[in-house]
């Protein structure tokens, strides 16, 4: 039995000289890490990503527009306007992230043609006209974090 461990021992005298090659490599890089930001590692230092978004919803046409309906929370909280007088603008800060974000109105019209128009930071993302009458429309668009 222990000439048994004794062999085991000589024919593995390299692992301890295995592990510490893996291991000071990685230590030494965690180190470099905290030096260069100053900061130690963290959960936190590794942070998903977020931005702040300007959003526009507008919806021109005659007359009033008996309702409204528009995403506030660029995820699935809306607010409803009753009969809204055209033209009808409506501007919004959005934080959006992890994941993406949404931005969506939608009217109505019983007077003539209705358009609406998403801007996101001064760039339009989307236009839809609809033609006169009892009609709706919807305008949307994705916002990536």
């Amino acid at each position: 039995m222990r000439d048994t461990a004794g062999r085991i021992a000589q024919q593995t005298w390299w692992l301890p000289w295995l592990i510490g090659a893996a291991v000071v490599p990685i230590g030494a890089a965690t180190v470099l890490q905290t030096l260069s930001t100053g900061q130690p590692l963290s959960r936190t230092s590794f942070e998903l990503p977020r931005s702040a978004h300007r959003v526009v919803y507008e919806v021109t046409g005659t007359g009033t527009a008996p309702e409204i309906r528009y995403v506030t929370d660029g995820v699935n909280r809306t607010e409803t306007i009753h009969n809204a007088l055209l033209p009808w603008r409506a501007e919004l800060d959005l934080e959006v992230g992890p994941a993406l974000g949404v931005v969506q109105v939608m009217a109505t019209s019983a007077e003539g043609p209705i358009t609406c128009t998403v801007s996101v930071d001064g760039i339009v993302m989307h236009t839809a006209q609809a033609p006169d009458g009892w009609t709706s429309v919807s305008c949307s668009s994705v916002i990536r974090p």
